[in-house]
């Protein structure tokens, strides 16, 4: 099925723009009346949908059709602008989602420009605004075009990449947390690690686990059970399996190995 996208919107009339900051564990439960976009320049806010968690946050611009119910809690508090609009039907049935954005600062700078029309009330500043908004549009179906390249995927997951690298050795890499530091869903985060790496991200921890476990090895960095922990695995035993599995030795038989040749 062809995924929507929002630059196909025909827009009729903005009925409001405005700018907020709601606090941390404010929890609200609505129905959209029109279309709306939510661009968060600050914070993240986790709007459920039909059951769906949607988080939004300085990378990612959530837009809702209108006639949507959700609940919507707010996980950090931070700057929120939402535009409010009515659109033509075309046919084409508008869905709720994310819009990777990737914080580009053009983008909030076009959002700023609408609030300052909007606020202004100045000659045909409603033209303006529309304007502005057909620009903001075209500006996320962009940077959300190159999300979808391979290139764009690894943006959408690059933070949490390089959490893992930084805490390989945190026994608490749980995929949920990793899932929402890339402000994602778990499965659709599941999902866009598998496209890029060709592994699941569960697997992806193991190898690089087992990667810098090769090098204490080798150096003599302790004993098995001592690296076992160092590099993140919960026992010895398991460490053991999983290295055999990747490497076809055991620990011990590798680190004798690289020691000859090294």
């Amino acid at each position: 099925m062809k995924k929507f996208d929002v630059s196909n919107l025909i827009l009729s009339r903005i009925a409001d723009i405005y700018s907020y900051t709601l606090e941390e564990d404010t929890e609200i439960e609505s129905v959209t009346e029109r279309s709306l976009l939510v661009i968060k320049q600050g914070g993240q806010s986790v709007y459920t949908v039909a059951g769906k968690e949607l988080v939004a946050d300085r990378e990612h611009v959530l837009f809702l059709p209108a006639g949507v119910s959700y609940s919507l809690y707010v996980d950090r508090e931070g700057a929120c602008t939402v535009i409010e609009f009515d659109t033509v039907d075309t046919g084409e049935k508008a869905k709720e989602g994310l819009y990777f954005t990737g914080g580009e600062e053009e983008l909030f700078a076009t959002v700023n420009n609408l609030l300052h029309y909007w606020r202004l009330r100045g000659p045909a500043y409603h033209s303006k605004c529309l304007s502005e908004l057909y620009n903001l549009l075209t500006q996320i179906s962009t940077v959300q075009s190159f999300a979808d390249t391979l290139a764009g995927k690894y943006g959408l997951i690059h933070r949490s990449v390089q959490y893992i690298e930084k805490n390989y050795g945190n026994q608490d890499l749980y995929i949920p947390m990793l899932a929402k530091l890339s402000g994602m869903g778990e499965t659709y985060y599941r999902s866009i690690f598998l496209s890029v790496f060709g592994i699941s991200p569960t697997k992806y921890i193991q190898q690089y686990r087992v990667e810098k476990a090769k090098v204490r090895l080798v150096n003599a960095e302790g004993t098995v059970e001592e690296i076992a922990l160092a590099v993140g695995f919960a026992n010895a035993s398991y460490f053991c399996k999983a290295f055999k599995a990747q490497t076809g030795l055991t620990p011990s038989e590798f680190a004798e190995k690289g020691r000859r040749i090294g």
